[in-house]
This record gives structure tokens, sequence and C-alpha cells, in this order.
């Protein structure tokens, strides 16, 4: 499913694209059911803790778990985490710009990474409309995985500082920085990356919705962060599903 190239661009820059791993017909019947599920998901008090975006992801039933389960997708994730035992630790579906900028006047993701060089992580982020330049598109600084977390944080706080706009010292950075990576993503390509480069959101303009779906693949022993919000979310079934989904899953030791 990938070749050589692909995987030196992962390890080295941090991500790379690939043709939709699912048609225009599952893409059109995985917006169906996003907008028949949304209700539910709004109205729904998950307990606290929580990741809401995973809620959401789970709420879309076999349909989505069975994507996350190619074979395909699998291998793909297995050979770039050079493992053969992997696990699907987090997960989301939505507008994460919405959720993180409710309250503040941006509607825009900061600068943040999902683990630093130690954390080996495979995601697949599918946009379920297009992400172009004014409809916050993700925005990644290559080969960043590799570096510090504190190094990293240091070098944006002063480029932030640097644009004028602060009067005290900033917590969280908008700033563009002069390598980063504005990924405008169509849904017919998927970005295969790991949330352990630095990344953030354009600033959304456009009118219209601005959903993704993402899900993370880990090494045995990695993150598992929304393992108990897929035993809420088939509280009456992730007990009776087969040992190799439940292991794929997080839900097994």
């Amino acid at each position: 499913m990938i070749n050589d190239e692909q995987v030196e661009h992962f390890h080295r820059q941090g991500f790379f694209l690939l043709e939709t791993p699912f048609g225009g017909a599952q893409i059109s019947a995985l917006k169906r059911r996003q907008r028949e599920i949304e209700p539910l998901w709004v109205d729904s008090d998950f307990p606290e803790g929580y990741n809401r975006g995973a809620c959401q992801f789970l709420l879309m039933g076999e349909m989505l778990l069975q994507l996350v389960e190619q074979p395909e997708l699998l291998a793909m994730a297995r050979r770039l985490l050079h493992c053969d035992e992997i696990h699907v630790g987090a997960c989301g579906l939505g507008d994460a710009g919405q959720t993180v900028s409710a309250g503040k006047s941006r509607h825009q993701v900061h600068w943040h990474a999902d683990g630093g060089p130690e954390v080996k992580q495979v995601s697949l982020r599918t946009a379920l409309d297009f992400h172009g330049p004014d409809n916050g598109p993700l925005r990644v600084l290559p080969g960043s995985h590799l570096r510090a977390r504190a190094e990293m944080a240091e070098e944006l706080r002063h480029l932030e500082w640097a644009t004028g706009k602060h009067e005290e010292e900033p917590d969280e950075f908008f700033v563009v920085h002069p390598h980063e990576v504005a990924v405008h993503l169509h849904p017919r390509w998927t970005l295969v990356w790991t949330p352990s480069a630095w990344h953030a959101t354009g600033v959304k303009t456009a009118i219209g919705p601005r959903r993704a779906m993402a899900w993370n693949y880990f090494p045995a022993g990695g993150r598992r962060r929304d393992s108990e919000a897929v035993k809420h979310i088939y509280a009456d079934q992730w007990q009776h599903w087969a040992g190799e989904r439940q292991q794929l899953w997080g839900l097994l030791d």
C-alpha cells in the first residue's frame, strides 16, 4: 500500500499523503451517518474526562470500526511503527477547531504536539469537507516530531511574541512558522502522519462545516486515551467482540 519513499518521508518529516483507502460512495455514506448521529452526540452528557470527538467517532458504529480494521491499513501501521502488535489508542470525528476554540475569539487550534519524540504513533486523517485555505487547514511543522517538546515550545513562543500582538508573554501560539506546511486536504486524499509533530490549524473564515475523522495506531504499551469511551459507547457489545477486535481497540492488557 505504501512504498519505501513514503516510509522514509514519514520517519524524517512526519507525514505523507495517499489516496483515501475508501471510495466516494463510502465518504458519502459517512457524511450521511455523521448527520444522523450528530443530534444524539450534541445532546449526550458523556462521563467527565472523555474526549467528545472520540465519542462522536464511536457513535458512527460498525461502519467506522470496519474501516479502521482494514487489513491493508493495519499492515501499513505495523510497517511504519516497526512492530506486529498495535492498537487504536485515540480517535475523533467532527470539527476539532470548534471544540478547542469554544468560548474564544477565534476559530482556530493553537500549536501543540500530542507527544514527543518518544511517542510512536501513526494517525490517519480524512476530511469529510474540503479543508482549503479558508476552512481551517491543518498546519504541520515537518520534522518537529524529532525535536524535544521544550525546545519546540520555546521556539514558537519567541516567534509568537515577535508578532507584536501581545502585551504579556503568550501561552498559546498561532504564529506562522517559516517551515510549516498547510495541508489543504480534499476527501479524496488521506493524511498519514504522526501527531507527535507540532501542528495547529489555520483560521476558519469559510461558511459551512469543517469535519474530519482520524484515528491513531500505537505499538503495544502505547497511549490508550479512548479505551474507556469504547467501553461506554459499546457497553452491551464490546465484551462479546472477538479477542482480536478487543485487542485492536485497546481493551485488553
